[in-house]
């Protein structure tokens, strides 16, 4: 009976992430951002100052596509080494199938950022969805659901869970703190990351339960998440800076 409402309960919630996605394709393909989106950008973006600005620079950073990609190849040799080969497969469907929405929504809609000149080339001059949220999320979600599996203590698995989150969040709060995305753009972002976790959660809802496996595939993702995060932070921060000073 658990299960029989577990299986709805994520049903309904796939419908209602999809119904969101969809409807806000419609709406900014229709009339674009609203009052909305305009009054929390700039009431967000009014709040930075040197203090956050670094912590939001970093978050910012930490979701970007190289920092995600390599976290997300070293989750799929794991599992290849592991001979967990639906799991590789599925998970690269996911991580393409992200990207393909990602690009062809921005070409598509070609919606401006708030900082227009973020970006000068190819689909990431676009504004609609957030690749930094989707991707970042997804890639939450997915060590979320390894560390549930993985992870025996409950006090463990709250603490990891609560830190995937808080990653999910200061990534997606960072791009609108910085002027490179309207919340719209945020929210479809997620709601179309978690469409694709929730499909992923069906499909392996029943899958055997492998907790040292679980767990050894988390240790070398969140690891690899941090060395290449340091990384990446390191070399990318001198030009970061000057990237995301606010052009007024």
């Amino acid at each position: 009976m658990k299960s029989r409402s577990t299986h709805t309960f994520l049903i309904i919630c796939l419908v209602l992430a999809l119904s969101g996605v969809f409807w806000f394709i419609i709406r900014m393909s229709l009339s674009g951002y609203t009052a909305f989106d305009t009054g929390l950008s700039e009431f967000i973006r009014s709040l930075r100052n040197p203090v956050t600005d670094r912590s939001m620079l970093a978050a910012t950073l930490l979701g970007n596509w190289l920092v995600v990609t390599l976290t997300v190849t070293t989750l799929c040799l794991v599992l290849m080494y592991q001979r967990r080969w639906v799991l590789v497969a599925a998970i690269l469907t996911m991580m393409a199938g992200a990207g393909v929405f990602v690009s062809g929504i921005k070409l598509l809609v070609a919606a401006v950022r708030p900082e227009a000149d973020l970006y000068q080339k190819g689909a990431s001059v676009f504004s609609f969805p957030s690749g930094h949220t989707t991707f970042s999320s997804l890639l939450g979600v997915l060590l979320i659901w390894f560390a549930v599996r993985g992870l025996n203590q409950p006090w463990l698995r709250l603490v990891s869970v609560l830190v995937l989150i808080f990653m999910i969040v200061m990534v997606a709060l960072s791009r609108i703190y910085l002027g490179a995305h309207w919340p719209t753009d945020i929210v479809t972002g997620f709601l179309f990351s978690m469409s694709l976790a929730l499909i992923f959660a069906l499909i392996f809802e029943n899958y055997p339960s492998e907790p040292a496996a679980d767990l050894s595939v988390l240790q070398a993702s969140v690891l690899t998440y941090l060395l290449m995060g340091v990384v990446y932070l390191t070399y990318k921060w001198p030009s970061a800076i000057v990237m995301y000073t606010p052009s007024t």
